[in-house]
């Protein structure tokens, strides 16, 4: 039976994972932002296309009213933005057959085949790299990055904390 660390141990523990979590994205951003400005894309247009492909390789089209929500964006310049990437060719907009008032954003092929060339050896690289690591503790990794990726999540919705005193 494996011991539960002492809070002093678990604070160092949290700390460290805190820590790679910070250089993971760091790094994260790095190696997209190469992506992005191979392409002439900025890092809003980048996060709008990484929700609408996920949409379309769901089957499930996000809105733009959907997309506004998730990057945080005014209707307005969600519309833009959207608009930005549909005059390149990367996204199309789509009138629901259902419901003709509901417009899906979905990905072009041409956009998915590019973006599937560059970040799938990524993909083969982190595959790679947690190779040692059984299903299970790679199941636990997941969850416990779901729920740390809640907690930011919730943190940039909070309200901004005031400006420091002078």
């Amino acid at each position: 039976m494996a011991a539960v660390p002492t809070q002093p141990d678990r604070e160092i523990v949290m700390g460290d994972l805190i820590d790679a979590l910070r250089r993971f994205t760091v790094e994260s951003d790095v190696f997209v932002d190469v992506f992005a400005r191979s392409h002439g894309l900025g890092r809003s247009d980048l996060n709008a296309i990484m929700w609408i492909a996920r949409g379309t390789s769901s089957g499930e089209p996000i809105t733009v009213g959907e997309l506004a929500h998730q990057l945080r964006l005014s209707p307005a310049a969600a519309t833009a933005l959207v608009g930005r990437l549909e005059a390149v060719g990367h996204v199309s907009r789509t009138r629901d057959p259902h419901d003709r008032r509901r417009v899906t954003v979905t990905m072009s092929e041409t956009a998915l085949t590019v973006a599937t060339a560059f970040f799938v050896p990524l993909g083969e690289r982190m595959r790679s790299a947690a190779a040692e690591y059984s299903e299970e503790e790679l199941a636990r990794t997941a969850e416990i990055v779901r729920h740390l990726t809640g907690a930011v999540t919730a943190a940039s919705r909070a309200p901004s904390p005031s400006p420091l005193a002078e």
